[in-house]
């Protein structure tokens, strides 16, 4: 029971148990330059991980550039064959102008209302439709 006890507490604390005639010595189980080596490559491959991942994911933002480009030269290559069965070309619809006085006399009256001034204060000199 004695020796099951010492095996125990020596397992629990890392150590090794050296059974000798007559008494019990304790040795660590790896010595100081094995865990500092291991603490090491542990590291090394850890940082080493993180390092290759951030090339990878700068890699996949770079190809974001290139892969509008591809995707015109194929769009290209593409079109040819997509023009191939011509049909009379549509006409085009008839634009509508409207009287451009009733849109200003709006725009006017809802700039007169929002700064509380009277409209012929000012004069709308052009609109630009985008």
């Amino acid at each position: 029971m004695r020796k099951n006890i010492k095996g125990i507490a020596a397992g629990s604390l890392g150590l090794l148990a050296l059974q000798l005639p007559g008494m019990t010595v304790f040795a660590q189980a790896a010595d100081r330059k094995a865990r500092l080596a291991n603490a090491l490559q542990n590291t090394v491959l850890g940082m080493g991980t993180v390092f290759v991942m951030l090339i990878a994911i700068a890699l996949i933002i770079y190809c974001f550039k290139i892969i509008p480009v591809i995707q015109e030269k194929f769009a290209k290559k593409a079109e040819p064959a997509a023009e191939a069965p011509k049909t009379a070309p549509a006409v085009a619809a008839p634009v509508q102008e409207t009287d451009d006085l009733e849109l200003v006399a709006v725009i006017a009256a809802a700039i007169a209302a929002s700064e509380n001034v009277p409209v012929d204060s000012f004069r709308v000199r052009t609109i630009k439709r985008r």
